[in-house]
């Protein structure tokens, strides 16, 4: 994974103060997909600022989507 170590922690810990078993639950039951719910947290998260002018300033969607795979690697509820 490209991520620094820093802004892993800090994008996986706004993630993880959104991500919930209802939410999961909501989306999963819709059928959408992991991808979709995970770069919909992100944004609930209001790590879009954080993406454009940190994290695309050294990476691209691959290697974001590397690290949200990561913290989000299922829709199963928990």
């Amino acid at each position: 994974m490209k991520m620094t170590q820093t802004d892993f922690d800090y994008l996986s810990a706004q993630i993880k103060m959104i991500d919930s078993t209802e939410l999961r639950a909501k989306y999963s039951s819709a059928g959408l997909s992991l991808k979709r719910y995970q770069w919909d947290i992100t944004w609930k998260a209001g790590l879009t600022t954080f993406i454009c002018d940190v994290l695309y300033k050294y990476l691209n969607d691959d290697h974001i989507q590397t690290a949200l795979n990561r913290i989000v690697n299922s829709l199963e509820v928990k």
